[in-house]
């Protein structure tokens, strides 16, 4: 997948509305007894440390270079650290009984006390343990999760809200006219204007469903390749029109001139698609 689809495919259709799948790697972890304890707390019967496989996966950081624009907060990696424990683990997203192979037991976040992000936060990570227990059908399995064969893994979350930095629109409740990655005229107080690059700040999470092993090409770090299960209702520029004297016109307030379409038929649009983003989200929710 290269930049220009991770910048413009909105509408993934492995994708349920409203969720962010992002991408992290896992590594092997040697059980303790502490993990046991946190285990058992999920299993029928009590298990020892030769019934189960663990590792761990850094889920997601709240860095800002994000490479789709839709980067993480400090509050949206606190709110996942209490909403993944007990969730299970898939493969390549499929949601059926018999495609479940591990569940998350706990999770922790891990600081680094010298390292800020460009919203003044501490740089944080957001790692999730996991475990499975080894049987005959899953042993190749480990022996790949071992070996580095299997290390990518997607998260799937519902954040709680979704901020433009352009308009501050939270597109959680309503769509805005920017799209994440799109360069934008931005008018200071002063009435200087500049580009600025839009992102959707995810702040906070309202749910966390799953994780899955899903194959991905190479990333520029662990956590930063994500797409989002929602359509925009106003059709994206088919060029950068920030190039050319199209290009829109905004204020730190929120836009000012923006592109073509009517409010009137914003409305109608905006209605028309969450319709469809309801419809699809309970579908899939009986599946």
């Amino acid at each position: 997948m290269d930049n220009e689809k991770l910048l413009t495919d909105f509408n993934d259709p492995e994708a349920i509305p409203g969720v962010i799948c992002k991408v992290a790697n896992v590594s092997p972890l040697e059980i303790t007894d502490a993990d046991l304890r946190k285990i058992n707390k999920y299993t029928l019967n009590p298990v020892s440390a030769d019934d189960v496989f663990i590792f761990k996966a850094t889920i997601a950081d709240n860095e800002q270079d994000d490479r789709n624009y839709m980067p993480f907060n400090l509050k949206a990696l606190q709110d996942l650290k209490k909403l993944y424990p007990g969730k299970t683990m898939l493969k390549d997203h499929r949601r059926t009984a018999d495609n479940q192979i591990a569940r998350i037991y706990d999770t922790e976040l891990v600081q680094d006390g010298n390292k800020q992000t460009e919203l003044g936060e501490l740089h944080t990570e957001l790692v999730a343990k996991i475990y499975m227990i080894k049987t005959d059908s899953n042993k190749d399995l480990i022996s790949e999760i071992v070996g580095g064969i299997k290390k990518e893994v997607s998260t799937s979350t519902v954040p709680e809200k979704m901020i433009c930095n352009i308009c501050g629109v939270d597109n959680m409740k309503d769509y805005c006219r920017h799209y994440p990655g799109w360069e934008y005229d931005v008018a200071d107080s002063a009435g200087k204007s500049a580009k600025r690059r839009c992102k959707m700040l995810l702040h906070g999470a309202r749910e966390a469903y799953e994780l899955s092993f899903v194959a991905v090409p190479a990333q520029p770090r662990a956590g930063t390749h994500k797409s989002v299960g929602f359509a925009k209702p106003i059709g994206e520029p088919k060029n950068d029109s920030t190039n050319g004297e199209n290009g829109a016109k905004c204020t730190e307030n929120g836009v000012k001139n923006a592109e073509t379409t009517s409010f009137s038929e914003l409305d109608e649009r905006v209605l028309n698609a969450r319709f469809k983003n309801a419809e699809s989200f309970f579908n899939a929710n009986k599946n």
